[in-house]
């Protein structure tokens, strides 16, 4: 078969297409590392009132355990070279507050006093390499022992502190649970419970969602394209069958509908479709949410968050349209080509 124009630029465009969909869905996964629930206070909680909130958590198994932590600036040392940089301290799982790859070694523990893992910028900055577990750095002149190196260019460390070390305090909690689907409600309830208090802002895992939505929104596009057009060559050319092939799109749809939804929260799912009052709460807390996103004040975390989404945003768009004009292409091709074998 000879490689004519059309079948290149169609070959060029199919590739193009996967392409962006594997971008799709590793902004995805990257964004899905990010914890559901984040609290954030304008008062810094105490050491103290942070250790009476996991007594709280340690007492009911079912409710949430609480990893804090804390962004700030801090002077690095190592050897003869001293960097200004950020830092993260931070008491629970270091995974929550950053998600992280990491290049050699791992996080510090929840019980690692002394541990600390930095960015592969930052190991540059200070060592020129990244080969560097075991070191010794100072932070603020504290002496910490290098965990592992993870991907970044920013130069960013994270600073465990065990969990019972009442002397640092936190303006920010991550929040994990057991339960499937927690509720803002949930998150605080549990805040106030636990001696936290009322928190100034409550960041639920809506960007997760989206993202994981957006990642799959061109083969929803590409299927609902393709519907289209099997539904138009069936009802012109054979009428006969337009009503079996309509059913069978239908029972296609009841089959992808729940993989659809188990991208959505709890709380944005339709489980009472008659009921308007749960439309209205259902765009309150869509709109409490997306406000909610958008003023706070963004750490780092939030600002790794957000450029994650516009990529997201970006590739979204380009699928899309790559998507288009495949389709348009490939039916127009097969067209012409079944109009030529019913009239030679």
């Amino acid at each position: 078969m000879p490689i004519t124009k059309s079948r290149f630029i169609n070959f060029i465009l199919l590739c193009t297409f996967a392409f962006l969909l594997t971008l799709g869905f590793r902004e995805a996964s990257a964004i899905g590392q990010f914890s559901n629930i984040s609290l954030r206070y304008a008062a810094p909680i105490t050491g103290q009132a942070a250790y009476r909130a996991r007594q709280h958590s340690a007492a009911d198994t079912e409710t949430f355990w609480p990893t804090f932590w804390h962004q700030d600036r801090a002077e690095f040392s190592a050897g003869t070279r001293t960097v200004q940089s950020n830092s993260i301290a931070f008491s629970g799982n270091a995974a929550l507050v950053w998600p992280m790859e990491f290049i050699v070694g791992n996080a510090p523990g929840s019980i690692d006093s002394s541990g600390i893992a930095i960015s592969e910028s930052l190991a540059h900055s200070l060592w020129g390499s990244t080969d560097i577990v075991g070191m010794m750095v100072y932070v603020d002149d504290e002496p910490h022992i290098v965990r592992g190196v993870f991907k970044g260019a920013a130069n960013i460390a994270l600073i465990s502190f065990h969990i019972e070390d009442t002397s640092r305090y936190w303006t920010a909690v991550e929040l994990t649970r057991n339960a499937p689907h927690p509720t803002r409600q949930d998150a605080v309830s549990f805040a106030q419970a636990s001696g936290l208090g009322m928190p100034c802002y409550v960041l639920m895992g809506g960007p997760m969602a989206v993202a994981r939505f957006m990642a799959i929104l061109p083969f929803i596009v590409l299927a609902v394209y393709v519907l289209v057009l099997v539904v138009g060559f069936v009802r012109k050319y054979y009428p006969a069958i337009s009503m079996p092939v309509f059913f069978a799109g239908l029972i296609l749809f009841a089959v992808l509908l729940p993989f659809l939804l188990n991208v959505m929260h709890a709380w944005m799912i339709p489980t009472r479709w008659s009921d308007f009052s749960f439309w209205s709460s259902l765009i309150q807390q869509a709109g409490d949410s997306l406000r909610e996103f958008f003023s706070v004040n963004p750490m780092l975390r939030d600002v790794e968050l957000r450029m994650h989404l516009l990529r997201q945003v970006g590739i979204l768009m380009l699928s899309v349209c790559c998507s288009i004009v495949v389709c348009f292409r490939l039916s127009q091709r097969y067209k012409v080509k079944f109009l030529e074998r019913q009239y030679p």
